[in-house]
């Protein structure tokens, strides 16, 4: 995982511009990484909501709800259209408790990337009050990429989700401790 909090100063104005948005971005000798964004939706309790998403190979994990930014679609935009694809919350269940100022980048595996057009992702993360009780019907949710959401403890997801996020969460999660339960800064 890398931090983009800061940018060469060799780069013109417009290449940190890109890089501010979180331009897709490309290391070499790694691959390109894919504009994304995560969200930390919390609950009354300060438990996050998780999805329990099927891999490809047939294992389970908890993770995060997150999403790829669209061409020209701005971060807070892209958000509010995950929320509603990966969890069939509406924008007016949610209040925005935080936006992290830079973005964070975070790599796949090598196993991961053959035949993949990106190698990781370049991610804006948001911290979200869920409005409602209980969990969220994800009946309506408008993409099924999870079997199941739950609200879960931080510190117990960041021992469970997958390696490869498990810096970003861990990360996260300490920025955004304030709103969560559990989590030390």
């Amino acid at each position: 995982m890398t931090d983009n909090a800061s940018t060469p100063t060799t780069k013109s104005p417009a290449q940190r511009r890109r890089n501010r948005r979180g331009g897709v971005r490309h290391n070499p000798a790694r691959g390109r990484l894919r504009r994304n964004v995560g969200l930390v939706i919390v609950n009354a309790e300060g438990k996050v909501l998780c999805g329990l998403r099927a891999h490809a190979n047939g294992d389970k994990a908890w993770q995060l709800p997150q999403g790829g930014i669209e061409a020209r679609e701005r971060p807070v935009v892209a958000m509010y259209r995950e929320l509603q694809e990966e969890t069939g919350l509406e924008p007016h269940e949610v209040e925005i408790l935080a936006e992290r100022g830079s973005w964070m980048d975070y790599w796949l595996p090598k196993e991961w990337v053959k035949g993949r057009r990106f190698a990781g992702q370049t991610q804006k993360w948001f911290c979200l009050k869920y409005l409602g009780d209980g969990v969220p019907d994800l009946s309506r949710a408008k993409d099924r990429e999870f079997e199941q959401l739950d609200w879960l403890d931080a510190t117990w997801l960041e021992e469970h989700v997958i390696d490869f996020r498990k810096k970003v969460y861990v990360k996260i999660f300490r920025e955004f401790a304030p709103f969560l339960k559990d989590v030390s800064e």
